[in-house]
């Protein structure tokens, strides 16, 4: 058996095994753009692999493509100090094939790379059981907030009608604003003003990949397929928060916004930042999946609400929209912790782990 990274000239074939062993006519399967966006450009490509490569892994036995393992690689942040990180992708065998040991074989060799993080986000509930077996934190449902916007529209055009999941639901408000910070929107960052922001402060208090100003431009700002928008908050010239969504149109011609990133500094920045939502009322709703609750503080004191599931309300909002899907809207997150950063570190305590649902390969198109 042999494990490698598909070659560059090996394209066509990576997005042919795509498409027969992991999903017919999947995105990656079908658009080369965002496939050499997610396995090519990502700013860790080099911490594992060359430029001759995707840093896609496939399995060979006798000639024959029998598994597939994407890895995107970053630096990754640990309260300030810079290590290896990786996120996962479409890890899978052929059924004939799954008692050749190539499922672990492609694992064994992220691991070989040595990352202190890797982390794997849309995992199906059979991908879990196998997660936990290998003694990864397995997270069932990455916190999921909602705003709304309009919430009779909401009813009407994602419930049916049904108002029973939002009876506790009010619509989102501005907040009586104290400080002297200023918000700007635009399509991209000043690299040099975030840098300086991200390493002085918000870098050395969280946990996850390095978002530096390289990470915001391959992310969002020259991703192939989505259009981000950025609302930066300040003081005078200095960067005091940060928050980056997208807005979905739904086949109904409603529109929804995708929160990926909310990155503040105090009470103030926070307040700024989620008052600036507010201001776009042509939408139903917005969410934001995050496991870190201090992020959302801002969000909250303006009427964002922490989904509460349980027996009662089988779903609420759904969180998948090509088409509608009520059935699906948990989100189930594997992590692995280097031994060198669980000794540095209780990874119990979620509050500095900053994942949002822009990692991994979860905000793409279908």
């Amino acid at each position: 058996m042999e494990i490698r990274f598909f070659k560059k000239t090996e394209k066509s074939l990576l997005m042919q095994s795509i498409h027969s062993i992991w999903a017919n006519n999947h995105i990656l399967s079908r658009d080369e753009n965002l496939l050499n966006h997610m396995f090519y450009e990502t700013p860790g490509h080099k911490l594992i692999t060359d430029r001759e490569h995707f840093s896609f892994l496939g399995a060979w036995d006798d000639n024959k493509i029998i598994g597939l393992l994407g890895v995107m690689p970053f630096p990754f942040n640990f309260n300030g100090r810079k290590s290896l990180g990786c996120c996962l992708t479409n890890w899978i065998v052929s059924p004939e094939a799954r008692a050749t040991g190539a499922g672990l074989a492609l694992i064994d060799k992220v691991h070989s790379f040595k990352p202190d993080m890797i982390l794997s986000l849309g995992v199906s509930n059979e991908g879990s059981k196998v997660y936990k077996l290998m003694r990864w934190d397995v997270q069932p449902d990455v916190p999921r907030w909602i705003g709304l916007i309009n919430k009779n529209r909401t009813v009407s055009a994602l419930l049916g009608g049904e108002s029973q999941p939002l009876r506790y639901y009010d619509v989102i408000k501005p907040l009586k604003y104290e400080g002297t910070y200023t918000v700007e929107h635009n399509d991209k960052l000043n690299e040099t003003d975030w840098d300086a922001f991200y390493s002085s402060n918000y870098s050395k208090k969280s946990v996850g990949i390095n978002r530096n100003a390289e990470f915001f431009k391959w992310r969002y700002e020259n991703h192939p397929s989505f259009d981000y928008k950025f609302v930066i908050c300040k003081c005078e010239s200095n960067i005091k928060g940060l928050m980056v969504y997208r807005i979905e149109k739904l086949k109904s011609g409603d529109k929804i916004g995708r929160i990926v990133e909310c990155i503040t500094s105090d009470q103030d920045s926070a307040i700024c930042l989620a008052n600036a939502l507010t201001d776009n009322q042509d939408l139903l709703f917005y969410d934001f999946y995050c496991f870190s609750n201090s992020t959302t503080w801002g969000l909250e004191a303006i009427g964002f609400k922490k989904v509460y599931k349980s027996e009662k309300d089988l779903y609420t909002i759904p969180s998948r929209f090509q088409p509608v899907d009520l059935e699906n809207t948990d989100m189930l997150a594997a992590i692995f912790f280097s031994d060198k950063i669980k000794n540095k570190w209780n990874s119990v305590v979620l509050d500095s782990l900053y994942i949002t649902k822009a990692d991994s390969d979860q905000d793409r198109p279908n």
